[in-house]
This record gives C-alpha cells, sequence and structure tokens, in this order.
C-alpha cells in the first residue's frame, strides 16, 4: 500500500483526468465512487486498477479492501477532497479497466455478430442524453432480465454519474454501444428481430392490446425529442402507452421500464 499526502501528485492528476470522455477512452480506464458499487463489482467479478482509500475510510473498510489484488492507495482527506465528486463521499475511491460485458459495435463486436449475443427481449435507448436516464434504463433491464442497445449520441456509459445511477447493474448486464442507429435496427430485423418504436403515430398500437414476441426490441427516444421520422421509418411498427391524459408525456427511463415490464410480465414468474 501507497500513501500519498500531496494533492499535486500525478497520480492523483492522472485519476482526476478521466473526468474526461475522451481520456477514458485512450487509457480505457474509468472509475465510480463508494462501498455498494465497489461491493457489486467484486461481486460481479471484477478486479480494480486501483484503490484510493481516505485514510478514515481506510480503518472502516480495511476488510472489504485488504484482500483485493490491486494497487492500494491510502490518501488523505485533503487529496480526496480533491479525487471526489460526490457531496458525502463514503472514502472508496475505484479507479477500472473497461468492462468485458460493455460491446462497441463495429469495433469489439460486428454487426453481424451483435444480434446473437443478445438474448430474448432488448431496449433500445436512442440519443438519450441524461445520465440518470442512461443509468436507470440499465439497471431496469438488468432487473428484468434484457439486454440494452445505447444508439446514437448517448450519454456516456463509463461517466461517473451513469455508473452511479445503475446502482451496479452496468457491472452484469449485457450492453452494447453504437452510433449508427438505422444500422442496428436492420442488423436486427435481418436476424428476424421486431423493432418497436415507442412513439406517437397515426397507427400506432397501444401497448398492451398486441403480442409481443420473445425478441422484439423496444426504442425510446430522447428526452425532448423522442424519436426522429427515419428512425420511426425504419422500424417495424410503432407503439404508445396508455395514459390518463393529465400530462401528455413520461419520461424516458420511466417508459423504458413500462414497456420492459409489459414485455417480460408473464415470464417474471
Amino acid at each position: 500500500m501507497k500513501r500519498i499526502e500531496s494533492r499535486n501528485n500525478q497520480t492523483i492528476k492522472d485519476m482526476i483526468a478521466l473526468r474526461d470522455r475522451r481520456e477514458r477512452e485512450e487509457r480505457r480506464l474509468f472509475y465510480f465512487e463508494g462501498v455498494h458499487l465497489l461491493e457489486e463489482y467484486l461481486r460481479a467479478g471484477n478486479t480494480p486498477y486501483a484503490l484510493f482509500v481516505r485514510e478514515d475510510a481506510l480503518e472502516k473498510y480495511r476488510e472489504l479492501v485488504s484482500g483485493i489484488d490491486c494497487e492500494l492507495y491510502e490518501v488523505t482527506d485533503s487529496v480526496y477532497s480533491k479525487l471526489t465528486e460526490e457531496k458525502a463521499p463514503q472514502g472508496i475511491f475505484t479507479v477500472s479497466r473497461f468492462l468485458d460485458n460493455l460491446h462497441f459495435i463495429g469495433s469489439d463486436v460486428s454487426y453481424e455478430d451483435f444480434p446473437h449475443m443478445i438474448n430474448g427481449i432488448s431496449i433500445m435507448p436512442v440519443d438519450l442524453r441524461d445520465n440518470g436516464n442512461v443509468g436507470t434504463v440499465i439497471r431496469t433491464s438488468a432487473a428484468l432480465g434484457c439486454d440494452v442497445l445505447l444508439c446514437g449520441s448517448c450519454a456516456d456509459i463509463y461517466a461517473s454519474k451513469t455508473v452511479r445511477a445503475t446502482m451496479g447493474a452496468v457491472f452484469t448486464n449485457e450492453i452494447f454501444v453504437c452510433r449508427d442507429t438505422i444500422g442496428v435496427i436492420k442488423a436486427l430485423q435481418s436476424e428476424g428481430r421486431r423493432v418497436i418504436a415507442s412513439a406517437l403515430t397515426d397507427n400506432a398500437s397501444l401497448l398492451g392490446g398486441f403480442d409481443i414476441n420473445d425478441n422484439d426490441c423496444f426504442l425510446v427516444g430522447n428526452e425532448g425529442q423522442g424519436l426522429t421520422d427515419e428512425v420511426i421509418g425504419q422500424c417495424d411498427m410503432t407503439c404508445i402507452i396508455p395514459m390518463s391524459g393529465r400530462t401528455e408525456s413520461l419520461n424516458a427511463a420511466i417508459a423504458a421500464s413500462i414497456l420492459l415490464w409489459e414485455a417480460k410480465r408473464g415470464s417474471l414468474t
């Protein structure tokens, strides 16, 4: 174990640089904070690249961190305050290599191969920009046993806010990332999968009023603009969630949760 007392330490500067998405992608490293996330990360069979533990937290969580085979740093409160982005940090800052269960279509896995890697119902958020929404979709998908395809310009999966919002589901769920939404839709359709857009169109079917296949993929769009006409036009059908009329729309992550619940409820017994 090494001890860091200077806020100007180069290792600390290197970790702070990971707040930048480009830096994360170039170094294939990301970070997250907190005890629960670390426990879920370890439970999923992962090993940290490095751990930075505030000196008071080291005594409190010594049993948790002492058996981990990675570079362990004890840091002063002053140093940790420079590392953290949390308002009430628990004092554990984990740095990880990119995860094996996250696949980048077009680089890690081909358009031809990825449809065969998806098990059953899936959800495709398109251009979902809010870290909390992306993380919530991943968390819900994991709870219901569904894979996730993040398409277009979604929030970065490796941003600390996204990781935190997943509550650890990012470490276990199969997640696919791709900027080419149309290309992903076509690849799914070429393997016989039906792609369903959640969008208000003239011929949209009410959710609950049509049969759902066990390999369907549901799309939810951007928080403000929804799905583009081009994306909707490429889908096999559109559907809408029945609502009371007291509000005109749902939060994107909530809409995704309702879609997946309806799709999976018959098998969750």
